[in-house]
């Protein structure tokens, strides 16, 4: 299939008209049309409804995209996998992540590894759990780390867990359940929740607690990021469901924390195409991530039981 065709499907769908894409690809409008029409002849698909005066996908080119959309995401990964092949050891060392183990794994992590590491240069890619999920499998990164597990539609990925955290509810330090040593989904149920957007990693953690026990939640606040939802629960807007090693991440000031009854655990690991070899500044950070979570398990008797090494410092093959 041709690639520059594939190229200009997804430029048209992202920029949202055949000029667009004809001045990132710096082709004419025409050319663009003719490479849509060879994917089009290719595919033995209709891809786009050219009844109306603005071009728009056609319920068939809707699917292919949708089926097609990791695919096409990696076309954009080549020239940067190519980059890093000719700077060899000259290239940064490349993480991917999510916005919540960002922020409460690899942040502290790679501060650490710099202090030892003065002269590293690293870039770090925060996707959403969708995009990381679609990505992971290309080798433009040295690792990733994330809640486990990660699949990919074609690629084999390799999970290995680092540890377990439990999951807590975050609330106002003044709300009357913070009197509590623990609470149940019972206790919880009848609360305003500040919980994730359906479909997000952290909101099918949160239900699946709920679920266990037979509870409904009633979901106050939704919204795609873990510290406005710890923000607003520390400020008194509802009660937010996070694991430990988030919360640390956060001001904590005004803010009451307490574990779930029953325990309810996340897993977090680091994660890398099947068969690839760790370089050593991937060995080096997750040594640093190991030595993290060790003192963070040192600070108090809480933290020790919040998390849970899982990580024996082997690595896979």
């Amino acid at each position: 299939m041709n690639f520059k065709s594939l190229r200009a499907f997804r430029l048209v769908v992202s920029q949202g008209s055949l000029a667009a894409a004809a001045e990132v690809l710096n082709l004419s409008q025409p050319a663009v049309s003719r490479l849509i029409a060879l994917l089009e002849d290719e595919t033995g698909l209709t891809l786009f409804d050219r009844s109306r005066r603005r071009l728009a996908l056609s319920e068939a080119g809707e699917a292919f995209h949708r089926e097609t959309r990791h695919i096409l995401d990696g076309i954009d990964e080549l020239p940067h996998i190519a980059a890093n092949v000719r700077a060899g050891a000259n290239r940064p060392f490349r993480l991917v992540t999510g916005p919540r183990v960002g922020t409460a794994l690899v942040a502290p992590a790679l501060a650490m590894m710099r202090r030892e590491m003065p002269n590293l240069k690293c870039v770090v890619d925060v996707l959403s759990r969708f995009e990381l999920e679609n990505r992971s499998g290309i080798a433009r990164y040295d690792l990733g780390i994330a809640s486990l597990p990660v699949t990919h539609a074609l690629l084999p990925i390799e999970n290995r867990p680092i540890c377990r955290a439990r999951m807590e509810a975050v609330m106002a330090a003044s709300h009357p359940l913070a009197g509590k040593s623990a609470l149940t989904a019972g206790d919880l149920a009848g609360q305003p929740i500040i919980g994730m957007l359906p479909g997000l990693f952290g909101r099918q953690q949160a239900d699946e607690f709920f679920r266990a026990d037979g509870a409904v939640p009633s979901y106050a606040v939704e919204t795609t990021s873990s510290l406005m939802a710890c923000q607003m629960a520390r400020d008194g807007a509802g009660i937010a469901l996070l694991d430990r090693l988030s919360v640390k991440a956060m001001d904590s000031a005004g803010m009451a924390v307490r574990p779930l009854d029953p325990p309810h655990w996340l897993s977090y690991g680091y994660i890398h195409h099947k068969g690839q070899v760790l370089s050593a500044e991937a060995r080096a950070f997750l040594d640093c991530m190991a030595r993290y979570i060790d003192g963070f398990r040192a600070t108090d008797s809480a933290a020790a039981e919040a998390v849970i090494p899982q990580w024996d410092g082997s690595l896979a093959p």
